[in-house]
């Protein structure tokens, strides 16, 4: 069984530029999609931001794949890769760090449009679509 955590860079592609081919493509290869909490809020709060609707996007986000929130597990898989990037001088933002630990912790690959940080995090499987 394969699953995905997804960050807020997939969900813009596949929510506001309705990527048909990136829906059909995570569908077929993950048993099961993750949204984090952190990816759900910074997905909802670029829309707040503009001015439109959060509440029908979070049931499209609902709909899309299961909201994971934090357990105590999680955090401590974060508190492990923060202090470890930090040690090696490349701290990354902390939501990366929520999401990253996720994925970590939930044993899923991390499907994401932005690499940069994700890079960093050792034994992270990253997925670019």
């Amino acid at each position: 069984m394969v699953n995905a955590v997804l960050d807020s860079s997939v969900l813009i592609k596949l929510l506001d530029r309705g990527d048909v081919d990136l829906l059909e493509e995570l569908v077929s290869r993950y048993d099961r999609l993750y949204i984090p909490w952190i990816s759900l809020y910074e997905y909802l709060y670029g829309h707040a931001v503009l001015g439109r609707s959060v509440e029908e996007r979070k049931k499209a986000l609902e709909a899309l794949g299961t909201i994971l929130w934090t357990t105590q597990e999680i955090l401590t898989k974060a508190l492990e890769v923060d202090v470890e990037l930090r040690k090696r001088g490349e701290p990354i933002p902390f939501s990366d760090v929520l999401i990253a630990a996720s994925a970590l912790q939930k044993g899923c690959e991390l499907v994401t449009l932005d690499t940069r940080h994700f890079s960093k995090v050792e034994g992270l499987r990253v997925v670019v679509p």
